[in-house]
């Protein structure tokens, strides 16, 4: 099986620049202007006769109202990937959350996950929702704290991101090669 990778964050943290660069494809639509991916676009990427799938994510946008939603319906660990579940083909959920649902599909349905910040704004507890709404899926996951303007605030997601994911990398999507950022 050819392992997935949701790429997931805020709106307009670098998510289609990083799913470019690591696979190498100029064809994703890149823009400075938020909310330019609406629909899960997965991207296959062959090395050899190996590979491993990208899909690329709209942007979280009512976090803090999804995971009280979760709250609502699960009262104990074991109990919130159902709650996840049930998100999922909740029919009000779907009109009142539409990116949520597109970005949460993939993780349920077994992609790792990819949580994309930009390391030139300051952590805010606003990224909390959505970091916990992740863990919520049980999924593997990694950060990747993209400088899109500057390193002014790495340290700070570091030591946030750290509560979240076991892997935190800074990862300059327009920058440096593909070689030495995987290194």
């Amino acid at each position: 099986m050819t392992p997935r990778f949701a790429v997931v964050g805020h709106p307009n943290k670098g998510k289609s620049s990083i799913v470019a660069t690591l696979a190498q494809n100029d064809s994703i639509a890149i823009s400075t202007q938020s909310g330019t991916t609406k629909q899960c676009q997965q991207i296959d990427v062959k090395i050899g006769k190996a590979g491993y799938s990208l899909i690329d994510t709209p942007g979280f946008q009512r976090p803090t109202r999804v995971l009280a939603w979760l709250q609502e319906r699960a009262s104990s660990a074991d109990k919130r990937i159902d709650a996840v579940k049930s998100f999922l083909v909740d029919q009000d959920c779907q009109r009142l959350f539409p990116d949520e649902i597109q970005l949460l599909t993939p993780i349920i349905d077994g992609a790792a996950i990819i949580y994309v910040v930009d390391g030139s704004r300051p952590y805010g507890s606003e990224y909390e929702a959505e970091m916990e709404i992740l863990r919520w899926t049980g999924q593997a996951s990694l950060a990747l704290i993209n400088p899109i303007e500057n390193e002014n605030h790495i340290i700070q997601w570091q030591h946030a991101l750290g509560q979240y994911f076991k892997v935190v990398k800074v990862f300059n999507a327009v920058q440096a090669e593909l070689e030495k950022q995987l290194s």
